[in-house]
């Protein structure tokens, strides 16, 4: 949405459709349990000056023809021209004054779409004049394949779940040639090899096994180093860890049993 928010401002009609990557690691630690994703892509559509309706007429043929059960669709108790959207349609609707969706200037009055108490998608209808579609890839091949977890769906290995996850986003980044280093991007794809190092078990087989052995390597380096400078900064943070010993925070109680 971000590539394009300046044409809501100036709405001409236009529309598409989209299958967007996006890599989130804010909530790295939870990553594993299930729902928490790395990398995950959001399928959805714009329409710049739009009808809003035409939006939910799409994503109605959709999730018919998918066969995907839906709970009360969420909307805005103030509208009442969005629930008359869903209930004309067979729907029921449920008021949620947390329908509303901004970036911290634009936005607007949303319509969520959920299955078995799980989001799955959020139709904004920004600016009142303009839409913004976004349905999790992901999300929606767990509910068509019937599994409880987005990691046992068919789009990950059958690894360790934080294994399946790692390696799918470390794919994405080497065939983008971000290569593992100490900033931005590539700090990223440093910390999820070495993330998902100590769940290995050796039989796996990724396009990025070049990192993973120089990254073993670069490891016990920094762990032998590290460990001779420990008692003397032991209470130094973790960014003083990281830039100094190449130490990851996560890796850090680690040294008080080397």
């Amino acid at each position: 949405m971000q590539q394009v928010r300046e044409r809501f401002k100036n709405p001409d009609g236009s529309k598409y459709a989209t299958l967007q990557s996006c890599i989130r690691t804010n909530d790295l630690e939870l990553v594993g349990d299930g729902s928490h994703l790395t990398y995950f892509q959001m399928l959805g559509n714009f329409h710049f000056g739009g009808d809003y309706e035409e939006s939910v007429e799409l994503w109605d043929s959709i999730l018919k023809d998918l066969k995907i059960k839906v709970d009360p669709i969420h909307c805005h108790p103030n509208r009442d021209d969005h629930k008359l959207l869903w209930s004309k349609r067979g729907y029921e609707t449920v008021s949620d004054e947390e329908c509303v969706w901004s970036d911290g200037q634009i936005g607007g009055n949303c319509c969520e779409v959920y299955s078995n108490g799980l989001e799955i998608g959020n139709l904004v209808n920004t600016l009142d004049h303009s839409v913004d579609v976004g349905f999790g890839w992901e999300r929606l091949f767990l509910v068509c394949e019937g599994v409880s977890r987005i990691d046992q769906t068919s789009l990950f290995g059958k690894y360790h779940p934080v294994v399946s996850d790692h390696s799918r986003t470390l794919e994405i980044f080497w065939k983008n040639g971000i290569k593992p280093g100490m900033k931005g991007r590539n700090y990223i794809a440093r910390r999820l090899i070495r993330r998902m190092l100590p769940f290995l078990t050796g039989q796996e087989s990724f396009l990025f096994d070049e990192w993973l052995q120089e990254e073993v390597i670069q490891r016990e380096k920094r762990f032998r180093e590290a460990k001779k400078v420990w008692r003397r900064h032991k209470d130094k943070s973790s960014d003083w860890w990281w830039t100094t010993c190449g130490i990851l925070p996560e890796e850090i109680p680690l040294l008080k049993i080397l």
